[in-house]
Protein backbone atom coordinates (compact mmCIF):
# COMPACT_ATOMS: atom_id res chain seq x y z
CA UNK A 1 0.00 0.00 0.00
CA UNK A 2 1.50 3.51 -1.18
CA UNK A 3 0.43 6.89 0.61
CA UNK A 4 -0.39 9.44 -2.50
CA UNK A 5 -0.29 13.31 -1.34
CA UNK A 6 -2.89 15.29 -2.03
CA UNK A 7 -1.64 16.40 -5.41
CA UNK A 8 -1.30 12.36 -6.22
CA UNK A 9 2.36 12.41 -6.00
CA UNK A 10 3.87 9.12 -3.99
CA UNK A 11 5.17 9.86 -0.44
CA UNK A 12 7.86 7.18 -0.74
CA UNK A 13 10.42 7.59 -3.72
CA UNK A 14 11.16 4.52 -5.32
CA UNK A 15 14.64 3.93 -5.88
CA UNK A 16 16.03 3.30 -9.45
CA UNK A 17 17.94 0.27 -9.33
CA UNK A 18 19.83 1.15 -12.72
CA UNK A 19 21.88 3.49 -10.71
CA UNK A 20 25.33 2.01 -9.85
CA UNK A 21 26.19 2.16 -6.00
CA UNK A 22 28.79 4.25 -5.74
CA UNK A 23 31.49 3.93 -2.80
CA UNK A 24 34.56 6.17 -1.98
CA UNK A 25 37.21 4.44 -0.52
CA UNK A 26 38.72 5.74 2.13
CA UNK A 27 42.66 7.22 1.57
CA UNK A 28 45.58 4.75 1.55
CA UNK A 29 48.04 5.22 4.58
CA UNK A 30 51.50 7.38 3.52
CA UNK A 31 54.42 5.26 4.06
CA UNK A 32 57.01 7.39 2.70
CA UNK A 33 59.72 7.86 5.81
CA UNK A 34 60.24 11.13 7.27
CA UNK A 35 63.21 12.95 5.74
CA UNK A 36 66.36 12.90 7.53
CA UNK A 37 69.26 15.25 7.90
CA UNK A 38 72.69 14.19 5.23
CA UNK A 39 74.81 14.17 8.18
CA UNK A 40 74.14 13.62 11.87
CA UNK A 41 76.41 15.03 14.36
CA UNK A 42 77.65 12.07 16.33
CA UNK A 43 76.13 12.69 20.13
CA UNK A 44 79.12 14.29 22.16
CA UNK A 45 80.49 11.66 24.88
CA UNK A 46 79.69 13.07 28.39
CA UNK A 47 82.85 11.53 29.96
CA UNK A 48 85.50 13.63 28.26
CA UNK A 49 85.25 16.25 31.04
CA UNK A 50 86.50 13.31 34.07
CA UNK A 51 89.47 12.35 31.44
CA UNK A 52 90.52 16.41 31.26
CA UNK A 53 90.03 16.76 35.19
CA UNK A 54 92.30 13.33 35.69
CA UNK A 55 95.21 14.03 33.47
CA UNK A 56 95.62 17.76 34.86
CA UNK A 57 95.34 16.04 38.58
CA UNK A 58 98.03 14.02 37.33
CA UNK A 59 99.90 16.18 36.18
CA UNK A 60 100.15 18.64 39.66
CA UNK A 61 101.36 15.57 41.19
CA UNK A 62 104.11 14.46 38.93
CA UNK A 63 104.82 18.70 39.33
CA UNK A 64 105.17 18.71 43.05
CA UNK A 65 106.68 15.49 43.45
CA UNK A 66 109.85 16.96 40.95
CA UNK A 67 109.64 19.67 43.22
CA UNK A 68 110.17 18.30 46.45
CA UNK A 69 113.34 16.27 44.68
CA UNK A 70 114.67 19.24 43.55
CA UNK A 71 114.49 21.40 46.67
CA UNK A 72 115.84 18.40 48.80
CA UNK A 73 118.72 17.78 46.43
CA UNK A 74 119.61 21.56 46.69
CA UNK A 75 119.32 21.75 50.63
CA UNK A 76 121.13 18.45 50.57
CA UNK A 77 124.15 19.60 48.56
CA UNK A 78 124.04 23.40 49.82
CA UNK A 79 126.65 22.16 53.18
CA UNK A 80 128.73 20.81 51.13
CA UNK A 81 129.51 23.21 48.83
CA UNK A 82 129.80 25.79 51.37
CA UNK A 83 132.37 23.69 53.46
CA UNK A 84 134.23 22.70 50.33
CA UNK A 85 134.71 26.17 49.17
CA UNK A 86 137.71 28.34 50.66
CA UNK A 87 136.93 31.69 51.48
CA UNK A 88 137.73 34.14 48.92
CA UNK A 89 139.75 36.36 51.53
CA UNK A 90 142.26 33.19 51.91
CA UNK A 91 142.31 32.25 48.21
CA UNK A 92 145.82 33.02 46.88
CA UNK A 93 146.57 34.24 43.63
CA UNK A 94 147.79 31.37 41.09
CA UNK A 95 151.44 33.65 40.88
CA UNK A 96 151.76 33.31 44.43
CA UNK A 97 150.73 29.44 44.50
CA UNK A 98 154.07 27.22 45.67
CA UNK A 99 156.03 25.63 42.78
CA UNK A 100 154.83 22.90 40.47
CA UNK A 101 156.19 19.64 43.09
CA UNK A 102 158.69 17.39 42.11
CA UNK A 103 159.19 14.36 40.13
CA UNK A 104 156.36 12.11 41.29
CA UNK A 105 158.85 9.27 41.51
CA UNK A 106 162.27 10.65 43.10
CA UNK A 107 164.90 9.05 41.23
CA UNK A 108 168.38 8.55 42.38
CA UNK A 109 171.36 9.37 40.77
CA UNK A 110 172.17 5.82 38.92
CA UNK A 111 168.82 7.23 36.88
CA UNK A 112 171.25 9.81 34.96
CA UNK A 113 173.66 7.29 34.21
CA UNK A 114 173.55 6.89 30.49
CA UNK A 115 173.56 8.89 27.11
CA UNK A 116 170.84 11.80 26.52
CA UNK A 117 170.17 13.78 23.87
CA UNK A 118 168.53 17.12 22.86
CA UNK A 119 167.96 19.57 20.29
CA UNK A 120 167.48 23.13 21.21
CA UNK A 121 167.68 26.34 19.49
CA UNK A 122 169.37 29.19 21.83
CA UNK A 123 170.35 32.47 21.27
CA UNK A 124 169.88 32.60 17.26
CA UNK A 125 172.05 28.52 17.04
CA UNK A 126 170.68 25.43 16.86
CA UNK A 127 172.40 22.79 18.85
CA UNK A 128 172.14 18.78 19.37
CA UNK A 129 173.51 18.47 22.59
CA UNK A 130 174.58 14.63 23.10
CA UNK A 131 175.75 13.97 27.19
CA UNK A 132 176.84 10.83 28.67
CA UNK A 133 176.84 10.39 32.42
CA UNK A 134 179.24 7.79 33.74
CA UNK A 135 178.70 5.57 36.54
CA UNK A 136 182.21 6.75 37.47
CA UNK A 137 180.95 10.42 38.14
CA UNK A 138 182.55 11.59 34.46
CA UNK A 139 180.45 13.48 32.00
CA UNK A 140 180.96 13.54 28.34
CA UNK A 141 179.63 16.46 26.23
CA UNK A 142 178.91 16.60 21.73
CA UNK A 143 178.44 19.52 20.59
CA UNK A 144 176.99 19.66 16.66
CA UNK A 145 176.31 22.69 14.80
CA UNK A 146 175.77 23.67 11.52
CA UNK A 147 178.25 20.54 10.75
CA UNK A 148 180.68 21.04 13.44
CA UNK A 149 181.37 19.09 16.16
CA UNK A 150 183.11 19.97 19.40
CA UNK A 151 183.04 17.86 22.67
CA UNK A 152 184.10 18.75 26.19
CA UNK A 153 184.34 17.04 29.44
CA UNK A 154 183.40 17.53 33.22
CA UNK A 155 182.19 15.52 36.38
CA UNK A 156 178.85 15.40 37.79
CA UNK A 157 176.43 14.79 41.07
CA UNK A 158 173.01 14.44 41.34
CA UNK A 159 171.18 15.03 44.75
CA UNK A 160 168.01 16.68 45.41
CA UNK A 161 166.80 16.85 41.48
CA UNK A 162 169.46 18.91 41.12
CA UNK A 163 172.86 18.19 38.77
CA UNK A 164 176.20 19.90 39.82
CA UNK A 165 178.56 19.96 37.27
CA UNK A 166 182.12 20.79 37.49
CA UNK A 167 183.87 21.35 33.63
CA UNK A 168 186.94 21.08 31.82
CA UNK A 169 188.10 24.70 31.65
CA UNK A 170 187.36 25.53 35.56
CA UNK A 171 183.40 26.73 35.51
CA UNK A 172 180.58 25.01 37.23
CA UNK A 173 177.12 24.26 36.65
CA UNK A 174 174.00 23.81 38.12
CA UNK A 175 170.56 22.85 36.89
CA UNK A 176 166.99 21.39 38.31
CA UNK A 177 165.84 18.32 37.15
CA UNK A 178 162.22 17.34 36.50
CA UNK A 179 161.56 13.74 35.63
CA UNK A 180 159.21 13.27 32.54
CA UNK A 181 159.43 9.31 32.76
CA UNK A 182 162.45 7.29 33.07
CA UNK A 183 163.65 8.28 29.61
CA UNK A 184 162.74 11.42 29.63
CA UNK A 185 163.83 14.36 31.69
CA UNK A 186 163.85 18.55 31.64
CA UNK A 187 166.31 20.06 32.59
CA UNK A 188 166.37 24.23 33.90
CA UNK A 189 169.77 26.06 34.11
CA UNK A 190 170.36 27.66 37.11
CA UNK A 191 173.91 28.32 36.61
CA UNK A 192 176.60 27.34 34.15
CA UNK A 193 178.73 30.03 33.85
CA UNK A 194 177.09 31.57 31.05
CA UNK A 195 174.17 34.10 32.56
CA UNK A 196 172.71 34.42 29.45
CA UNK A 197 171.97 30.62 29.94
CA UNK A 198 170.37 30.98 33.34
CA UNK A 199 166.75 30.03 33.09
CA UNK A 200 166.98 27.80 29.88
CA UNK A 201 164.81 24.52 29.55
CA UNK A 202 166.15 21.65 27.64
CA UNK A 203 164.23 18.47 27.44
CA UNK A 204 166.35 15.21 27.36
CA UNK A 205 165.55 11.74 25.89
CA UNK A 206 167.81 8.57 26.36
CA UNK A 207 168.99 7.55 23.23
CA UNK A 208 171.55 4.51 25.48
Amino acid sequence: MAYCLDDGSSLVTTPDLQKTLRVSWPPAPNHTPPLRPLYEAPARSRKWPIFVMVALLLIGLLAGGVGILILGYSRMSAPSEVTNEEPRSNQKPQSWASPPPPSPTPRTAQALVGTWRTNVYENGRHVEITVTFLATGNTRYVFKERGQTTTDTATWEYSDATLFEHFSHGASGKGAIKWIDDNNFEITIIDNGVPAYNGLKRQYHRIS
